[in-house]
């Protein structure tokens, strides 16, 4: 198993890759990754420039609420007419499949793949606190199939119902890139680690 610190990009190393806009989110999403992910969507946005900006996305994904406000920050930007383009390298799954599907133009490897499945919670409390939980992830599981139906192709893919089964099973669902190409979960497969 690699060690945590593989992970770890210094300041200076942050503002070498924000000076030419390339951000990277390469481990678990959760609180600190979207704090340092809006971080360096604001600072692009304080950049006159409206070059496009690549996402490296190497994730097995992680907590919902700071995945959505990882896509308001691009939103956001997106709004200001800055474009991002997602590049998986090795996987983006759960929040991260969700992330990408965000992004403007979405490439990934011949070899890397990607994962999606529903939204999980642990309850506790009474009916009452169920009832609201059960409220918000039928709401999630909704809106985020409205997302990637959105982005896809072929008729089957592209109706919101099927990925709102894919979700609400919750069974994880791995696609290859070819896979992903024929759904439209991506728009380009690169083949540079292809030595063939």
């Amino acid at each position: 198993m690699m060690d945590k610190e593989f992970f770890v990009v210094t300041e200076y190393e942050r503002k070498v890759l924000r000076n030419n806009r390339i951000m990277v989110v390469s481990s678990e999403i959760d609180s600190g990754t979207a704090h340092e992910f809006i971080e360096d969507v604001h600072v692009i946005l304080n950049d006159p420039s409206r070059e496009p900006v690549t996402i490296i996305i190497a994730s097995p994904g992680g907590d919902v609420f700071s995945g959505i406000a990882m896509i308001r920050a691009m939103r956001k930007a997106q709004s200001k007419g800055i474009k991002f383009i997602g590049e998986v390298h090795g996987h983006a799954c759960s929040m991260a499949f969700f992330l990408l599907q965000c992004c403007d133009e979405r490439a990934m490897g011949t070899l890397d793949v990607l994962m999606a499945h529903g939204i999980t919670t642990g309850f506790s409390g009474d009916m009452k606190n169920m009832e609201a939980e059960t409220k918000l992830l039928n709401y999630w599981h909704h809106e985020l199939s409205n997302l990637v139906a959105s982005r896809c192709s072929g008729d089957e893919f592209k109706e919101p119902g099927f990925w709102y089964e894919i979700l609400r099973d919750n069974t994880p669902q791995w696609y290859t890139a070819e896979e992903s190409k024929e759904m439209g979960l991506i728009d380009r497969i690169d083949d540079t680690d292809n030595k063939s």
